[in-house]
């Protein structure tokens, strides 16, 4: 059996340069599908060239967060695997993403178990008919969005008088302006980025319903939806919701925790194939005690 790694990341070189490490070490024959988007900072082309066995998604996409460049680069990366990677699996990473166990383990899990794709699937159902404010997944997938200027205080009292038709949303890189959409399926489901997946999953997704991507295009954080909607809805597709990742999460905040020594035990103990998210600059031990595991 065959696996790909797609990396995706934008920051910290270093880190990322030492998961590709730690991942062609502990899976010699594996494939690393590496996307980086380089604005700010690059990757040292010459280190990723000696490890051997990169495709690098080139030139990079520069990605807005939560929004359709995000959508456009995941697809890419993903035909890129398919166009030029001979793989079973594969599995999507962020530059923050660290193994937890021996890949050796983890791939032969994968051949061994029933299934076509490890992803997270909720239901999300289509916000009420109400001027409350709707559900946060219900914004986020049933409205139709487009980047506006800084809205001022007439708008601002319009768009609230207009719910549910319109609802406006601060992203990092600016304001939109939703309008509420017709549901394209019954079985809107979201879950985590971070997908596991056959090649036969990955090609589901590639070659989605094209009417559902156009949505998803207008959608906010339309990764965590796009491929959970069309993998579920895709008949005969056997789908686990495990995502094989462990995370630590604060009361009440929306990212997760920055993992550090002190959660190992919870980590070795999840059964987990990787964890996320690290971040050396807080805790740099606790990469070096996991190769212990990883890499013996």
């Amino acid at each position: 059996m065959s696996t790909a790694y797609v990396v995706i990341s934008h920051r910290q070189p270093d880190q990322v340069l030492r998961l590709a490490r730690t991942l062609r070490t502990g899976s010699p024959s594996c494939t690393l599908v590496m996307h980086h988007d380089d604005r700010h900072v690059a990757l040292d082309e010459t280190a990723l060239a000696a490890l051997g066995g990169v495709e690098r998604v080139l030139p990079p996409t520069p990605v807005a967060w939560g929004w359709t460049s995000q959508l456009d680069m995941l697809v890419r990366c993903l035909r890129h695997a398919l166009d030029r990677v001979d793989f079973d699996w594969l599995v999507v990473l962020s530059g923050q993403d660290y193994p937890i166990r021996p890949l050796e383990t983890s791939e032969r899990e994968l051949r061994e178990r029933p299934w076509d794709a490890y992803v997270e699937t909720v239901p999300v159902e289509p916000p009420a008919w109400s001027r409350a404010e709707p559900d946060e997944f219900a914004r986020r997938y049933f409205y139709r969005y487009r980047a506006i200027r800084p809205p001022g205080p007439a708008l601002r009292r319009a768009v609230s008088a207009a719910r549910p038709l319109l609802t406006l949303r601060e992203m990092p890189w600016g304001t939109v302006l939703g309008v509420r959409g017709r549901r394209l399926s019954e079985h809107t489901q979201r879950g985590a980025d971070w997908l596991t997946l056959s090649r036969a999953a990955v090609e589901t997704v590639v070659d989605g319903d094209p009417v559902l991507m156009r949505h998803y295009r207008r959608a906010l954080m339309p990764t965590e939806s796009y491929p959970h909607t069309v993998l579920y809805t895709t008949v005969g597709m056997q789908l686990s919701g495990d995502t094989r990742r462990f995370t630590r999460w604060e009361p009440g905040s929306p990212n997760p925790a920055v993992l550090g020594v002190a959660d190992l035990d919870a980590m070795l103990a999840s059964g987990n194939d990787f964890a996320r998210k690290f971040d050396p600059d807080v805790d740099a031990r606790v990469l070096d005690e996991l190769d212990r595991v990883v890499l013996g």
